[in-house]
């Protein structure tokens, strides 16, 4: 059962206020609180939540409040979840969207913790695709195609992605990379590998271009 979520109240059909029988916390760290109904339901509430109200044992809950709490904590589990996941590695926009989601994070939820992380200044589409960008050329010997693609898969918008492509890798620098993986191969070896790497077609013509001049002169020409 995701975060925030809660078993089925019965519905006696009178409408009336749902009274707390008990209360649980859950977890190591108490963070989770659960809340036992006189009708057999429960639900979980962020332990944030759950000290801004004063809420204990014999309370009464009508609909509007129990879907209050809710909501309002669902939007504090998603928040931790977002963190979490900021504090492993950086994030887009679209893909930490994308990840609450697949977390059982209702729409709403998943959107508020992104704006809450964006407003926090965690959050940088630019800021991620340039340190993507840079990493990948240290560590890769792709083209720009390739880097491109990867940048939309990570979430980024096609026009940043450009962008800071443009900046970062320029036709010297795809050139010096394509130059590195072909170093020693044949022309048709250089192809496939340039191809399969994503780098653009002028880059190969380079190359090719490149490897002519070099290539040693046939002695009896």
């Amino acid at each position: 059962m995701p975060e925030g979520a809660s078993s089925s109240p019965r519905d006696n059909g009178s409408g009336s206020a749902s009274r707390i029988v008990s209360i649980e916390l859950m977890g190591a760290a108490g963070q989770k609180v659960r809340i036992h109904l006189a009708d057999g339901s429960f639900f979980i509430v962020h332990a944030e939540i759950f000290a801004a109200g004063p809420l204990s044992a014999g309370s009464a809950l009508d609909e509007p409040l129990l879907q209050s709490l809710k909501v309002r904590s669902e939007q504090v589990f998603a928040r931790d979840a977002a963190l979490r996941l900021l504090s492993r590695a950086a994030q887009t926009r679209r893909g930490l969207l994308r990840k609450l989601r697949s977390r059982g994070f209702s729409k709403e939820a998943s959107a508020f913790a992104l704006n809450r992380m964006i407003e926090l200044g965690y959050v940088d589409d630019r800021v991620f695709a340039e340190s993507w960008t840079r990493f990948r050329i240290a560590t890769r010997k792709e083209g720009w195609k390739s880097l491109y693609r990867g940048l939309l898969r990570g979430g980024v918008p096609r026009e940043v992605a450009e962008e800071v492509l443009d900046q970062a890798c320029t036709e010297d620098v795809e050139l010096d990379q394509a130059r590195r993986l072909t170093h020693g191969v044949s022309p048709r070896q250089a192809v496939s590998k340039l191809t399969a790497r994503g780098f653009r077609s002028r880059t190969i013509a380079r190359i090719l271009s490149e490897m002519r001049r070099e290539a040693p002169r046939d002695p009896e020409e």
